[in-house]
């Protein structure tokens, strides 16, 4: 669904802040989660929306970027009654049976105008390139929605929730594995993650020649969050972190090869994308190191390091970071076309690390992130 409303947008500003929070089964009831079971007391549900909204209010984030959305005309009512009158969910949930749903969305909601939106498929020569099966596809389709910004313009914002490490592999795939026991169980589970692995790397490459492809054509900024459900330093996600190793004997068009070595860089960094938390740090550290060659502030620079990030989500006791805001190349000072520098970065763990059981129980399982950025002068 696309909720466009037409009134005056907010009065236009230098800084904008984006969120992005993974809901934990936004779903209103009657229906149900996976399982018939699964359902929210009216209690429990207007819970869940007093924490989302409360969170809301407290941040007023410009754009903010769902996943594990099974209502989302739920969530549209909600957000529109917070001041979000532009908001966009373009797939629906699946039905399992009668009020029984899976495969939840993403969606995005936003204080100005969604002039563009559609669901990001993969390009089918690259999925049998890769060797995928042919109906391969998205586990949750991605959400690319085009926002008119004040001042900075239109940006590509991309919502993504990737694939579990949950096995990918059921019973009704694979009724009889040879096994019995706890062999039968090993075995499944060993195959199902790798499924799974598989799965989310290969909706990552993909899901990078797609945003490649739209950025050679509009040539717009473009941001990208949501749920990895890996970490950046992942293999898997190889295609988003953009380490890269650059040998000259690989490059085979004519107008790249005769590059030097700092044009050819900055080309190729136009098609990378960037962790805005790590950009937040970098400028954290260089605005020390200024402070302190100009004698503003000699203590800055004898303060303890930067605490090590944030969990995002933990699986017992054990935190990881699944939750990112990847930003193009534009929001990076050091890039030679960039428009917009990162000037804050939150991440919002308090009902994960500090719960209060009557405030807290229905939220969600993720910690949101936010990330904010200011236009350059």
């Amino acid at each position: 669904m696309q909720v466009n409303s037409t009134s005056s947008a907010p009065s236009p500003g230098l800084t904008f802040s984006v969120v992005s929070i993974n809901l934990f089964n936004f779903i209103e009831p009657p229906h149900a989660f996976y399982d018939f079971e699964n359902i929210y007391s009216d209690k429990q549900w207007q819970k869940k929306c007093a924490w989302l909204s409360d969170f809301i209010n407290q941040n007023q984030p410009d754009i903010i970027a769902f996943q594990e959305v099974f209502s989302p005309d739920a969530l549209a009512k909600l957000t529109q009654s917070l001041g979000y009158e532009h908001f966009v969910a373009l797939d629906l949930p699946e039905v399992v049976s009668d009020y029984v749903y899976r495969s939840p969305v993403v969606a995005i909601a936003s204080k100005y105008p969604i002039i563009d939106s559609v669901n990001v498929t993969p390009d089918k020569q690259w999925v049998s390139q890769l060797g995928l099966a042919e109906s391969f596809n998205f586990s949750r389709k991605p959400l690319r929605a085009t926002i008119q910004l004040p001042i900075f313009g239109p940006c590509d914002c991309y919502v993504i929730h990737l694939k579990s490490k949950r096995s990918g592999v059921s019973r009704d795939d694979i009724n009889d594995s040879g096994l019995h026991g706890g062999a039968d169980f090993v075995a499944r589970q060993v195959l199902g993650r790798w499924a799974s692995s598989l799965q989310r790397g290969s909706e990552s490459a993909l899901l990078c020649h797609q945003m490649l492809m739209r950025r050679q054509q509009s040539q717009q900024p473009f941001m990208l969050m949501g749920d990895f459900n890996d970490t950046m330093g992942s293999e898997l996600l190889a295609a988003f972190n953009h380490q890269l190793r650059v040998y000259r004997s690989d490059i085979e068009d004519p107008g790249l090869a005769k590059l030097g070595e700092t044009s050819l860089m900055a080309e190729l960094h136009q098609s990378s994308l960037f962790d805005s938390y790590e950009l937040f740090i970098a400028a954290t550290k260089c605005n020390a190191t200024l402070a302190q060659d100009e004698f503003e502030s000699s203590a800055l620079l004898d303060e303890q390091p930067h605490p090590a990030r944030q969990p995002t989500h933990y699986y017992g006791n054990s935190g990881s970071v699944l939750d990112y805001i990847l930003v193009s190349s534009e929001f990076n000072p050091t890039q030679q076309q960039n428009l917009a520098h990162v000037i804050d970065y939150q991440t919002f763990d308090r009902h994960l690390v500090r719960p209060d059981y009557d405030r807290d129980r229905d939220s969600t399982d993720h910690a949101p992130v936010m990330m904010s950025f200011r236009v350059r002068n």
